[in-house]
């Protein structure tokens, strides 16, 4: 989805049983097996104090391992080898009693099994450690479809914005640097918005947004004014449908171009940013229904690359960036039913992209790169309710990107750590506002520490869980 944004109401019938992650997750080795397409069990997570609201007119606070000498978490046990160090025997694998239940879940293909969360709150982060606090919800308008940070006003301290699809605004609310945002201002933008991207779309060194309209067909540029305040500067028109969109510089220009998903004429469409700010949409077709665009350099030779997830395909498309502005033909890689999202990035350590997939199915796929333009089989590996977004990053900082995936159908996020090898630990929940569509990342609290928000179609809100020690 690129950036996202998000909207609330009356949440917390849901959240009231909410499973907060203020724990720390030890990432262990993940098992990563071919088959699952089952759903994952979650890891069984200390019980939150009740989350956070925050109303529309506040300023808001906010491994299995053959050769494992001794049996400790995460090595094989069984008749005759016995768990040490007050670990449990649970489905032949040794795992932390304290901090699990169940069986642990498996994924991927390393034959290494996932070991449970540490305790968190010892005011130092540790590479391997997941310590995500408490969610808190933030209102931000009618049905938010997308979510995005970014810094807006000049100051060190990142904002939020999200497009409203049922109110047909974008929300802004600047951050003050400690995880807490002020009031809520909008703008009017295109006809049932469903996308944002962020860039520097005019050369002028501050952040603007672009917001695409799926009822007119447009993108709406809103100008930073690098006050905290965007000016309307003009709409340009896209091909039919358009869902997805994200920004980069890809004609090496000095301003940030746009690439869009037209879920309906089955293209994306490529606005190189000019003195207009954008020339005409150029239009590439791809398979049909695209719904969402990833960034990633495939090929290694440091030009971005698209990845296109097609909806009605059941494909990833492949295009191949020349660093100039222009793509190669769509090149189309078989997926399960229905992708929804695509994330790209190196996952199994081997310096090459990777996709990322989450599909109508629940299945949450990987395809390895190659590193010479191509992808390999799609390997489902997790799962997740009705999945909508997916991002990559490394949230228990040991160097390699997680997968985190908004699962809307049980409103949760679900955060898989990978073992750098692109074997993931099962997934942990985190409660969120209804129906999450959108996930980003940043770090919102200057901390140094990744930290998500999801866009909350379904109670109007966002969901921020900032990340801690």
């Amino acid at each position: 989805m690129g950036h996202t944004m998000v909207r609330a109401r009356s949440i917390f019938l849901a959240l009231s049983s909410a499973v907060s992650l203020a724990a720390c997750s030890d990432a262990g080795s993940a098992n990563d097996e071919a088959t699952g397409t089952g759903t994952s069990t979650t890891t069984a997570m200390t019980s939150a104090p009740p989350t956070t609201t925050i109303d529309p007119g506040d300023s808001g606070s906010t491994s299995a391992n053959p050769g494992c000498p001794v049996a400790v978490v995460g090595c094989p046990c069984g008749p005759g080898i016995e768990c040490v160090d007050g670990a449990d025997c649970v489905a032949g694998t040794c795992t932390a009693a304290s901090t699990t239940s169940g069986d642990p879940t498996t994924s991927g293909d390393s034959g290494e099994t996932t070991a449970g969360p540490a305790a968190c709150g010892n005011g130092i982060a540790e590479p391997g450690e997941l310590c995500l606090g408490q969610p808190a919800i933030l209102m931000m308008g009618t049905a938010p479809a997308d979510v995005g940070v970014g810094n807006f006003d000049g100051d060190p301290a990142l904002d939020l914005v999200t497009v409203n699809r049922d109110s047909d605004e974008l929300a802004l609310r600047l951050g003050d640097g400690t995880g807490a945002f002020g009031v809520r201002t909008t703008y009017t933008v295109g006809a049932q918005p469903q996308g944002l991207a962020i860039g520097d779309f005019d050369g002028d060194g501050h952040n603007d947004v672009a917001a695409v309209g799926t009822g007119p067909g447009i993108v709406t540029w809103l100008r930073g004014a690098s006050n905290g305040s965007f000016i309307a500067s003009g709409d340009f028109a896209t091909g039919v449908g358009p869902r997805g969109i994200v920004s980069s510089d890809f004609s090496a220009n000095g301003r940030d171009d746009l690439v869009v998903a037209n879920a309906t004429d089955n293209t994306i469409g490529i606005l190189l940013a000019t003195d207009v700010p954008f020339a005409a949409m150029v239009a590439l077709a791809v398979g049909t229904g695209p719904r969402a665009i990833a960034l990633a350099d495939v090929t290694d030779d440091g030009a971005l690359d698209l990845l296109v997830a097609n909806s009605d395909a059941d494909s990833v498309g492949l295009l191949l960036g020349n660093g100039s502005g222009q793509f190669g033909a769509a090149v189309s890689f078989p997926v399960g039913d229905e992708p929804r999202a695509v994330a790209g990035g190196d996952v199994n350590g081997d310096g090459l992209a990777d996709a990322i997939t989450v599909e109508g199915s629940g299945a949450i796929t990987r395809l390895l790169g190659s590193g010479v333009g191509s992808l390999g089989a799609a390997l489902p590996f997790a799962n997740a309710s009705s999945p909508s977004d997916v991002v990559l990053v490394d949230l228990d900082i040991d160097g390699d990107l997680d997968v985190v995936v908004a699962s809307t159908g049980d409103a949760t996020l679900r955060v898989l750590l990978n073992n750098g090898r692109g074997a993931f630990a099962e997934a942990q929940q985190v409660i969120t506002g209804l129906s999450p569509v959108a996930v980003t990342t940043g770090d919102l609290n200057d901390d140094g520490l990744a930290d998500l928000v999801s866009a909350d179609q379904g109670s109007n809100t966002v969901t921020i869980v900032v990340s801690g020690a």
